[in-house]
């Protein structure tokens, strides 16, 4: 509809100066002035009517488009404003998550370090106890392994004593002391047999 407009109001200004041009060449001769009079008032008629007809035919469809062009400019606009109200709200939502993760950063650091000192702690209480429990054991072991060398080194004494006595006793017994030993002898188990 608005290039049918256009396109006579485009139309109408060519004839206009397809009309005119025959005019300027005439300029170029000598013409007289009241000819140049005419001429100006026929150019002057022909611009009043052709923007008379301009206005009459491109009035409305330029209104109805500069019309649709504001309309679709406001709407644009209304479409703007909204995109950003929602984008301030997306922003401010940003902005409280970020702080609330900074708190909540700052809670789980706490918490962390609490956790981590609890630890620490345990592992200390645990380490303490191992260690008492291995003083506990090598106690005992110390113990034991000298009850144990106790043990070996009175066996050791006594063998060592009765090797020692064995010595003494095959060096100082006599023959007779051997015979009256075992008279000796004889006569308790003959003693023992009638009891």
């Amino acid at each position: 509809m608005y290039l049918a407009y256009l396109g006579g109001i485009v139309t109408a200004v060519l004839a206009l100066l397809a009309a005119v041009d025959p005019a300027w060449a005439a300029e170029a001769q000598e013409i007289p002035e009241w000819r140049q009079w005419w001429d100006l008032a026929w150019k002057i008629l022909n611009f009043l009517v052709l923007a008379f007809l301009i206005v009459k035919m491109a009035k409305q469809p330029l209104k109805d488009f500069i019309s649709n062009q504001r309309q679709a400019i406001s709407e644009q606009l209304a479409e703007m404003e909204e995109r950003k109200k929602e984008a301030l709200a997306e922003q401010e939502k940003i902005v409280q998550m970020t702080a609330g993760l900074a708190k909540e950063l700052e809670e789980y650091e706490n918490a962390l370090a609490e956790t981590a000192a609890k630890e620490r702690e345990t592992m200390l209480e645990d380490a303490e106890s191992e260690s008492q429990l291995i003083m506990e054991r090598a106690t005992v072991w110390a113990d034991q392994a000298l009850v144990k060398a106790k043990q070996e080194l009175a066996a050791e004494m006594l063998e060592l004593a009765a090797e020692m006595a064995a010595e003494t006793i095959q060096k100082d017994i006599n023959d007779q002391d051997r015979q009256h030993l075992f008279d000796h002898f004889n006569q308790g188990l003959k003693e023992s047999a009638t009891v």
